[in-house]
Order: C-alpha cells, then sequence, then structure tokens
C-alpha cells in the first residue's frame, strides 16, 4: 500500500513538472502582435480592411507571418497578398451599410481563436460655419457619434480652391458633439470656396493572452462646401 503511494506521488509530481515545462517553453515563444485597419467611407458605403500578423521580440526586428485559417472580417474572407519578401498582408474591399460591431475574426500561431469587435459610432449629419474673417472660429456639430471617447480622435481635413490640403486635429475624449477652434488653425488657406471632410479615428491596443492586437479604425464623411475668407 505505501509502494502504491509513493508510487502515485511521484507520478503526479512527474506530470506537474512536465507542465511547468510546457507552460515555460510556450512562454519562450517568440511574441506575437496583429495590427488590423479598417476604413469606412461613408458616402461611398464602401469598406477597406488589412491585416498583418508579426512575430517577434521586439516590433523592429518581427517578421509577418501567415494566420494559421486566414483571417475573415464581417463575412468575408481577407485575400493575403505578399507584399514584399517579408511582409504578409491580407485585405479586403467592398461596399455595404456600416456595421457598429463588425468583427474580425482569426487564429494566432498558436492555433488561438480570437474575435476583435469594432466599436466606433458612425458620424451622423454635420453642421459647419465659417468665419467672415481671418480671426473668427470654426464652428461645426455633429448630430450623432460625434462626443470622442479618450481613444477617438477627428481630424478636419480643409482643401482650399488651389488644392491645398491643411488638417486641424480634436482629441477625445469630449462632452458633446459641437466644437469650435480658431480658423488660423488650419494655417494659411486660399481665400475663395473650399471643401471640409472630416475623419473619426480610433487607436485600440489591447491584451489577448500572449498576443498583442493593435487596431486603427477610420470614418470619412462627406465633403462639405465652405467659404473661407
Amino acid at each position: 500500500m505505501n509502494k502504491f503511494v509513493y508510487i502515485t506521488v511521484l507520478a503526479i509530481i512527474g506530470l506537474n513538472i512536465t507542465a511547468c515545462r510546457l507552460a515555460e517553453h510556450r512562454d519562450d515563444l517568440p511574441k506575437q502582435t496583429v495590427d488590423l485597419f479598417v476604413r469606412y467611407l461613408q458616402p461611398e458605403k464602401e469598406y477597406k480592411a488589412e491585416a498583418i500578423l508579426l512575430e517577434g521580440d521586439s516590433t523592429p526586428l518581427a517578421k509577418s507571418i501567415r494566420f494559421p485559417e486566414g483571417i475573415r472580417f464581417i463575412d468575408k474572407d481577407m485575400t493575403e497578398i505578399q507584399v514584399t519578401e517579408n511582409l504578409l498582408r491580407y485585405s479586403t474591399q467592398f461596399g455595404g451599410e456600416y456595421l457598429q460591431s463588425a468583427k474580425f475574426a482569426f487564429q494566432d500561431k498558436r492555433r488561438t481563436a480570437h474575435t476583435l469587435t469594432l466599436t466606433m459610432q458612425p458620424l451622423g449629419d454635420i453642421q459647419i460655419d465659417f468665419p467672415t474673417d481671418l480671426n473668427g472660429q470654426v464652428q461645426f456639430s455633429i448630430s450623432n457619434g460625434g462626443v470622442l471617447q479618450q481613444t477617438e480622435s477627428l481630424v478636419a481635413v480643409l482643401t482650399d480652391r488651389t488644392g491645398q490640403t491643411s488638417t486641424v486635429t480634436i482629441q477625445g475624449p469630449s462632452t458633446s458633439g459641437e466644437y469650435a477652434f480658431p480658423l488660423v488653425s488650419f494655417g494659411n488657406p486660399v481665400k475663395g470656396n473650399g471643401e471640409v471632410y472630416f475623419v473619426k479615428k480610433q487607436v485600440r491596443n489591447e491584451q489577448k493572452g500572449n498576443l498583442n492586437v493593435h487596431l486603427v479604425e477610420e470614418l470619412y464623411s462627406a465633403s462639405l462646401a465652405v467659404k473661407i475668407p
């Protein structure tokens, strides 16, 4: 009886040691990072999504590798593209209504399944007023989706009649969808007719087990006609 107990204890100890060694081995595997990008053009109702899976202990030394089972965005399989010898990218582009809860679905190199859900609200109707002189304030309001979270920003892109482009970035968080900033923040745009559109951007960094996730999502509004004083 004592001999049986002794053998059993040794077996348990052996299993624990093996499990620890396996855990250590898994921890010793190179770090993995997935870079995800989504762009949505609201007027055209067009999605573009890209993904790269990187393996390496540091980003500068990391190399892009294949997703074991590929990767899907919403219900679309993303196409594998060999950009360069060391860069492998997955991409898809299609039309459709904006889905606030759209998801990426993939497995990392360890065959662990992951899903990542988008959380950014689309932009509603935008009203914008330009001042009558260069010392005035640009004022605009967004009916829905204009309140920015901590991870979000809003970029106003102005194009003057010569085609010169300048930008102003508003960093979240914000408490309402109403904003104002000095016209001179655009620099020195040429007087006359111009156009403004807005890009709402979200940057998220998450840790999912042994995987670092970096997500950038951008929403583009329609262009609005303005008069530059």
